[in-house]
């Protein structure tokens, strides 16, 4: 090998470590900032007034707004999985003397996202290790149900029922899914 083949071979590939070693810091990164930001579920995880950190929305008729996500965390296919989130950032609460009473409904929607991020984890597992899967297989498997997620939620909120009748009865029905998606 001569001279400049030379130097191009190690320039692409001080090039490719830089690249490889860029995006796992990157991925580590944007973690971290989730975290910092963020309430991981857990089942002893509790919500209080002080995570409620986002910017309120005085013209909302809502009296608080809590923001839950599903967060793909993922350095390759292997390694992939779904993390349920309350994100402070993007929550807030207008008017705090009813607060156990809405962090029963926050827990119970906390809940709903952890029983889809077990979902998406057992799906996503199926796959993994397959050589004909790819990263775009994973957010597949994510939009999918996330799209379910979002119709539940919905029919949470539009049950008609109680704020009691609807925590008993989705309560449940989503401890159920929680324990089926172990």
């Amino acid at each position: 090998m001569n001279k400049p083949q030379k130097i191009v071979t190690i320039s692409l590939l001080i090039l490719a470590i830089v690249g490889i070693t860029y995006s796992f810091n990157k991925i580590q990164i944007e973690y971290y900032f989730k975290k910092k930001n963020s309430v991981f579920w857990s089942e002893n995880a509790e919500i209080t007034v002080e995570d409620f950190q986002g910017d309120i929305n005085w013209n909302s008729k809502s009296t608080e707004w809590w923001f839950h996500e599903l967060y793909l965390r993922s350095t390759n296919l292997k390694d992939a999985e779904v993390i349920a989130l309350f994100n402070k950032k993007k929550s807030w609460i207008k008017d705090t003397t009813d607060f156990k009473e809405v962090m029963r409904v926050q827990k119970l929607k906390f809940d709903l996202y952890e029983s889809y991020a077990r979902k998406c984890n057992n799906e996503m597992n199926k796959i993994k290790y397959r050589d004909d899967k790819f990263y775009s297989d994973l957010e597949k498997i994510l939009q999918k149900n996330f799209k379910e997620l979002l119709i539940t939620e919905d029919s949470i909120h539009n049950s008609g029922l109680s704020r009691d009748e609807t925590i008993k009865y989705w309560s449940k029905k989503i401890k159920k899914r929680l324990n089926k998606n172990k």
